[in-house]
């Protein structure tokens, strides 16, 4: 029982995630089909969702050890600017550190981006999401309008 309202508020914080994205990115943003996917080698893995076709985005308010998995697949899809952005649920803001070390070994510090929301599922904050979104989106190179 505890399991599936865990499962249940973290598709609350991933749907926060999603509709912060897709009001500041517009109609840029994707979150399904073929450049949504990831590929290892004779497998493959789904990514949040993608803004125009070269901005790849990973959506994460899980454990540490799930952030990771996000950040992989984010440095392994073919898109050349990686957006990754954390909703506070289970995360702290070391993650930030955290995740910014990772792709920096792997990515140009002007090819990504990490995001730390301050409103959740449970606690929205719009009016300070959705700006902090459309700033790393433009510091991706994506024009806003």
């Amino acid at each position: 029982m505890r399991e599936a309202e865990e499962n249940k508020n973290m598709g609350q914080h991933d749907a926060y995630g999603k509709s912060i994205l897709g009001r500041a990115a517009g109609l840029g943003y994707k979150y399904d089909g073929e450049s949504t996917t990831t590929s290892y080698g004779d497998s493959s893995a789904h990514i949040d969702g993608v803004v125009g076709s070269f901005i790849a985005v990973e959506i994460e308010s899980r454990t540490g050890k799930q952030v990771r998995g996000a950040v992989l697949d984010l440095i392994l899809h073919a898109f050349p600017k990686k957006l990754l952005i954390l909703v506070p649920m289970y995360i702290g803001s070391h993650q930030v550190g955290e995740c910014e070390f990772i792709l920096k070994r792997f990515l140009s510090p002007n090819d990504f981006c990490v995001v730390l929301l301050s409103g959740t599922g449970d606690d929205p904050d719009e009016k300070g999401d959705i700006p902090k979104v459309q700033s790393a989106l433009q510091a991706l190179g994506w024009k806003i309008g």
